[in-house]
């Protein structure tokens, strides 16, 4: 027993774990990055919930028992950034907010730091939460439902969705209901992106492409469709917009690329160009020597 404690009193032991709860760290920016960039699809969120606090609480007690590490006094600095990203592009997921918040305010406090430097940070990052809500808080009330991926989330049509047939793509929809009227908005995006997730799925929304919008009449309502054409003999997925079709917008090529095309197709013609007059100007002068020759030739006999 007293070696089980000398092994757990260790010093190298206590560094060890310090440093292993920097996964918990990452896995916090990148529950962040979910939370900016995509749409959450649960199968069953409770089971998924329970595995998400049991995380955080076991996090908790390991960066507790480390309170004293340097690793640790550094992990509980870098954790108020994280989770106020987490805060603000969540915002309204408390299920997913506030187990991290909760790590994060306990941590602060016992962290076995300078008392002066806990002060100043913690002064610091009390008032980036409160300026950062309440400036979110009342940007919504006057503008409406913020998003940072260009789509409003809580406007999607959860029972609409179009795969494509080669299964790469999917067209949702978004119902918007403003004062003027009311629209649906279609857009494009690309499956390749998803995110795995126990229990769930997470797809990605960020650079999603818009394809069309118009006025809403009913939800069963469906004006585009996926449709199939031979480019080049490769089979590809194209849309049928309201009877017209259109090319996928993930298959578009950037404008730098035509751009930078048809500057080397410029270039390649006036090359051409200049060529042609080279051989030209050649030609000119080997007949005027020709003449030449000839008109001696008539003055010698």
């Amino acid at each position: 027993m007293d070696k089980l404690v000398a092994f757990f009193k260790n010093v190298w032991f206590k560094r060890a774990v310090a440093l292993l709860c920097w996964g918990y760290t990452a896995l916090m920016l990148w529950v962040a990055w979910l939370n900016f960039g995509f749409f959450f699809v649960f199968e069953n969120p409770t089971p998924l919930f329970v595995l998400y606090l049991f995380v955080n609480i076991a996090a908790l007690g390991l960066m507790i028992y480390t309170r004293k590490q340097m690793f640790t006094k550094i992990n509980a600095y870098i954790l108020p950034p994280i989770v106020f990203a987490i805060v603000i592009f969540g915002f309204g997921n408390w299920y997913m907010i506030a187990p991290p918040l909760a790590v994060m305010v306990i941590l602060f406090f016992v962290n076995n730091s300078n008392e002066t430097l806990k002060t100043v940070l913690g002064t610091m990052y009390l008032l980036m939460y409160v300026i950062g809500v309440v400036g979110y808080i009342g940007i919504q009330m006057f503008m409406g439902d913020v998003s940072f991926t260009g789509v409003d989330l809580t406007r999607r049509d959860p029972d609409y969705e179009k795969l494509s047939e080669s299964g790469e793509y999917r067209i949702v929809r978004y119902i918007n209901d403003t004062n003027e009227r009311k629209t649906m908005t279609y857009y494009v995006e690309y499956t390749g992106d998803d995110v795995e997730i126990p229990l769930g799925l997470c797809k990605k929304v960020f650079g999603c492409r818009h394809i069309h919008t118009a006025t809403y009449q009913n939800r069963s309502e469906d004006l585009v469709q996926w449709s199939t054409q031979r480019v080049d003999g490769v089979k590809t997925d194209v849309l049928l917009v309201e009877g017209s079709l259109r090319e996928n917008p993930y298959l578009i090529k950037p404008v730098e690329e035509d751009d930078s095309s048809s500057r080397s197709s410029s270039t390649t013609t006036t090359t051409s160009s200049e060529e042609s007059s080279s051989v030209t100007s050649e030609t000119g002068e080997t007949g005027e020597t020709d003449d030449t020759t000839d008109d001696t030739a008539d003055t010698a006999e």
